[in-house]
């Protein structure tokens, strides 16, 4: 039931991480075009570096909550045999988890108040670079809540198991 409701929150995510990904396609092609034409958009390589990082912080939650992330499972034959062992994996996993993420979105925080202090911005496109610092550390903070809700999305069962 949690996991249910905490997807449809999240689902602005997958909005915003399809129109990042559409952002990327559009500056690319653009660019390029525009190159063979010797009038390269200016700030290109940095609004394509600040799409990739919008893009991959907006899906974290999502990832996060659906378990499709990278997983080592070096023990998964013992926690298969032990279901004890299995929940005392699953607890320090995610106690693990949240704290990496807690950590990130405090250092993230920091970076883009430091930022923020000192007016940074893109140097070709001018935008101010605080706020995606902040965005991302929202989304590791996002990240934390959703991990006690999460697992194995439904239509995704038993892939990228190793």
């Amino acid at each position: 039931m949690s996991y249910t409701i905490a997807s449809r929150i999240l689902f602005p995510l997958y909005l915003l991480t399809s129109f990042c990904i559409v952002v990327l396609m559009a500056v690319s092609f653009s660019d390029v075009i525009l190159r063979s034409l010797n009038h390269p958009i200016p700030g290109a390589y940095e609004i394509t570096e600040i799409a990739v990082g919008a893009m991959v912080f907006a899906a974290l939650p999502i990832v996060t909550l659906r378990q499709e992330h990278v997983r080592v499972t070096l023990f998964r034959t013992v926690a298969d045999r032990y279901r004890w062992v299995d929940l005392l994996f699953m607890a320090v996993s995610r106690g693990v988890g949240v704290a990496v993420y807690l950590f990130f979105a405090w250092h993230l925080l920091r970076l883009g108040n430091q930022m923020s202090d000192a007016g940074a911005r893109a140097i070709f496109a001018g935008f101010p670079l605080a706020p995606f610092a902040w965005f991302a550390a929202a989304m590791c903070m996002v990240s934390a809540i959703v991990l006690p809700f999460s697992r194995k999305a439904p239509d995704s069962e038993g892939m990228g198991e190793v």
